[in-house]
């Protein structure tokens, strides 16, 4: 999962230096979960066709034509 942090976190995490706050990196979905729910970080949205996606917005219908009176 892609995340972009909120903090800076100091030394490496496999070799390579920690992004800066607001810099992104992608990690295993279980390490980012912890890292958001911990403030650190926040997901990044992604257009990957392989992302799944949850669709909170209730369905908006319409106005009808106003009667006639």
């Amino acid at each position: 999962m892609k995340v972009k942090m909120q903090v800076y976190i100091s030394g490496t995490r496999n070799g390579e230096a920690w992004p800066a706050a607001g810099g992104e990196v992608d990690l295993p979905d279980a390490e980012a979960a912890k890292y958001c729910a911990n403030g650190l970080a926040i997901p990044v949205r992604s257009d990957e066709a392989d992302v799944e996606t949850r669709d909170d917005k209730p369905e908006r219908k319409k106005p009808g034509p106003k009667p006639k009176t």
